[in-house]
């Protein structure tokens, strides 16, 4: 049995559990004599529910999404217009203006000319392992704007392309550790993708779903300049260790190969200079970056207290900057064909909808889990099986990272993390802990997921190359999740505190 076959089997099997188990599992508990409230008891019994169906994707997980809340109305959980509410809120707005965005850049080819780009710097010119560091750069730096899976598939063909021209350039009894110079690229590049995420508030779904969370139920608003101030190291570091590592297992095959330079150089002059589509789309994507960063900045300059920087508190907020730049995309012409923008607004509404109906019932789970005493029940449940170990604000860190680091590679992250941080929250709650720390790093490790070609879309992308061996990637994944995991207790101990955000 092929790959392919293997996978389509394993799914198959996963979905049939799942279909049998989710109303098992729904009418087990609705029937189970539990000590909450009616409403506490009903939705525990949708958000058992709801956990398999995204664990087995019985159905698709934006499907799954809209579900939950619907049936929490109709079983007398919540008012619709809160169920609801959560669907319209502004982190809702940040990660669609970024979908349109990406898609902006794409549409104009800026991505495809950045990475061909950062390939043909004089650092990397003839060298397969400095090539692969560009790489995996490049990657990381293109995840941190623009969804984890869109990047790898943005950048999987150019990656191959590198690989083959590589190859084509050896004797025949050299092939195997050319083989395995690809091999070690491909997983280089998924996970360069997946690690970029954490760096920015919209790099992945899971970060605005911590954001929702921190603000609704802790009063806490990180602002775009904060998360960047522990995510963009965290997410180096961790980047830093897996082109050593790749390096080190995967070594290139020859220390330089001039034809690469050639491949790189022929493709970038292919393209010819920037288009006025281009330009105006880096304008774009400049200006929102800008727009998050401002106020962060304007504290800096001019202080918390001043009357710009409480109007840019106000009004810049990243939603609102990510929805005008994303419809801006729109309006600005692309110079291409007349009247056309830059981004036609029918592929604007190819974005990625279903991961904005995954978050927003991941939001409004959330709030009906804290709404109706769930959350609390759950959480002092947990504390009194725990124990101490949960019971110390470094205990309940590691041990939810932990926990969290391993769950998010056989489910999606994006449900990992709408299941896991309104639990965690309401833990540190009871516990009397301050839950930013906990909630920041297991947000984090949501991200980690680098064992199985199931773990996210973007190893399923690279092992679909047919280039990559099951157990390389599980070796691979392994040493790189016990090693982040290090890393994000680093993150935890030591930068949060500094940055005055931990323990």
């Amino acid at each position: 049995m092929d790959r392919a076959a293997a996978r389509s089997s394993f799914d198959v099997v996963r979905r049939k559990v799942g279909g049998v188990l989710a109303p098992l599992v729904f009418f087990g508990l609705l029937i189970a004599p539990l000590d909450l409230p009616g409403p506490a008891h009903r939705l525990s019994a949708i958000f058992a529910a709801t956990v398999v169906l995204w664990v087995c994707e019985v159905i698709p997980l934006g499907a799954t999404a809209l579900i939950a809340p619907a049936l929490a109305v109709a079983m007398d959980v919540t008012p619709a217009a809160k169920a609801f509410a959560p669907f319209a809120s502004p982190l809702i707005f940040l990660f669609l203006g970024g979908f349109m965005i990406a898609l902006g850049l794409s549409e104009q080819g800026l991505d495809r000319r950045a990475a061909l780009w950062l390939l043909a710097r004089d650092w990397v010119r003839g060298s397969p392992a400095r090539a692969r560091m560009a790489v995996g750069i490049g990657a990381f730096a293109c995840s941190m704007w623009i969804s984890n899976t869109a990047t790898t598939a943005m950048l999987i063909p150019m990656a191959l392309g590198l690989c083959a021209a590589i190859r084509g350039a050896a004797l025949s009894e050299d092939q195997p550790k050319f083989d395995r110079y690809a091999e070690g690229t491909l997983l280089t590049l998924t996970y360069a993708c997946s690690i970029g995420g954490i760096a920015t508030p919209i790099g992945t779904a899971p970060n605005v779903i911590a954001l929702d969370f921190l603000e609704r139920q802790v009063g806490v608003q990180l602002d775009f300049f904060q998360w960047i101030s522990f995510g963009l190291p965290t997410g180096l570091a961790t980047l830093a260790i897996v082109l050593v590592y790749a390096e080190r297992r995967f070594p290139a095959p020859v220390a330089r190969l001039d034809r690469l330079t050639v491949e790189v150089k022929k493709q970038l002059d292919g393209l010819g200079p920037m288009s006025p589509g281009e330009r105006r789309a880096a304008a774009v994507f400049l200006l929102a970056v800008t727009g998050w960063l401002l106020p962060s900045v304007l504290k800096v300059i001019l202080g918390a207290a001043h009357p710009v920087t409480a109007w840019a508190d106000r009004c810049l907020q990243e939603g609102v900057v990510a929805t005008l730049a994303g419809v801006l995309l729109c309006i600005v012409p692309g110079g291409r064909r007349r009247g056309e923008p830059v981004l036609p607004w029918d592929k604007a509404m190819r974005l990625d909808w279903s991961t904005l109906y995954l978050l927003g019932g991941g939001f409004s789970l959330g709030a009906m889990m804290f709404d109706t005493g769930l959350a609390e029940a759950v959480a002092r449940g947990f504390l009194a099986i725990a124990g101490p170990i949960a019971s110390s604000p470094f205990g309940l860190l590691a041990a939810s990272t932990f926990l969290v680091l391993w769950l998010t590679e056989v489910t999606s992250n994006v449900a990992t993390t709408s299941m896991m941080v309104p639990v965690l929250i309401a833990i540190a709650q009871a516990a009397g802990i301050d839950p930013l720390p906990t909630i920041l790093c297991v947000t984090m490790a949501a991200s980690f997921a680098f064992t199985l070609p199931v773990s996210t879309p973007p190893n399923a992308i690279a092992y679909g190359t047919g280039l990559i061996k099951i157990q390389s990637m599980i070796r691979f994944g392994v040493v790189l999740d016990l090693l982040g995991y290090l890393v994000l207790l680093a993150c935890g101990a030591l930068l949060l505190p500094a940055l005055g955000l931990g323990l």
